[in-house]
């Protein structure tokens, strides 16, 4: 989906502007469709009855700040996830502005960063991680990161950017060491309740991160147009005293 789907809406788009939405609406149709139809309800129904404090939005954050080691992994994660919806929010923008891209090479360059990433997880992931264990992976992935939105950001060529595919799909192997170090931090019983908080607070940087990266895009761009991915590199030195505890901390054992 990742490398086909940018290449199919690039072309779509020589055609007709509107092409892609409406194909991507009748596919969300189709698919409509096929669970009402097709898949069964897996869920068992509960005879529990509604515990009006689990209705809490906050609780479960409040749990997950109970654990020491847990507070400072979260805020690295929302660092990440933050960073992480910038380039998806303003990649079109600056490659249509910076580099004068038409759809098709739009299409062409978020497929070549699909394909960089997938191949970056599956082959590299695991291996770096069992070598150098998720600790350094970690710094590896923000250190490949930052140096991808410095050189994103002084970049004057539109082959430039392709070529930092690579990088961009390198700072990917930081976010799954990151939640493998987080699951450390708490028992199997509670594994779920950390996914469940992870995906809460990714749901709120997904508000935040692109309001974040288009208004600093705005009042930037006349200036200096990428000034936006300086400062998501920026972002990530706030990560540097996490990683400077994390490093010099004992190797955590789940309770």
């Amino acid at each position: 989906g990742f490398i086909v789907g940018p290449i199919i809406g690039g072309l779509l788009s020589v055609y007709l502007l509107r092409a892609p939405f409406i194909v991507a609406a009748g596919l969300n149709a189709l698919n409509l469709i096929l669970a009402l139809t097709v898949l069964k309800e897996s869920r068992v129904p509960s005879r529990e009855k509604l515990d009006l404090k689990s209705l809490n939005p906050f609780a479960p954050l409040k749990w997950a700040l109970s654990f020491p080691a847990l507070a400072p992994l979260i805020a690295l994660f929302l660092i990440f996830a933050i960073n992480g919806d910038i380039p998806g929010t303003i990649w079109v923008l600056y490659g249509t502005e910076k580099f004068a891209w038409d759809g098709v090479t739009l299409g062409l360059s978020l497929a070549t960063f699909g394909l960089c990433h997938a191949l970056a997880q599956a082959f590299i992931t695991g291996p770096l991680t069992k070598r150098i264990g998720e600790r350094w992976t970690l710094v590896v992935g923000i250190a490949s990161d930052m140096i991808a939105f410095v050189c994103i950001g002084l970049a004057t060529q539109g082959w430039m950017a392709f070529a930092l595919s690579p990088l961009f799909a390198g700072g990917g192997v930081g976010l799954p060491a990151l939640q493998s170090l987080m699951s450390a931090q708490v028992g199997e019983d509670r594994q779920g309740e950390l996914q469940g908080v992870l995906a809460s607070a990714q749901s709120l940087t997904s508000i935040a991160g692109p309001l974040i990266g288009t208004t600093v895009y705005f009042f930037t761009k006349p200036v200096f147009p990428g000034a936006v991915w300086l400062i998501a590199a920026a972002l990530y030195l706030l990560a540097f005293p996490i990683l400077s505890g994390l490093l010099r901390r004992p190797k955590a054992v789940a309770a």
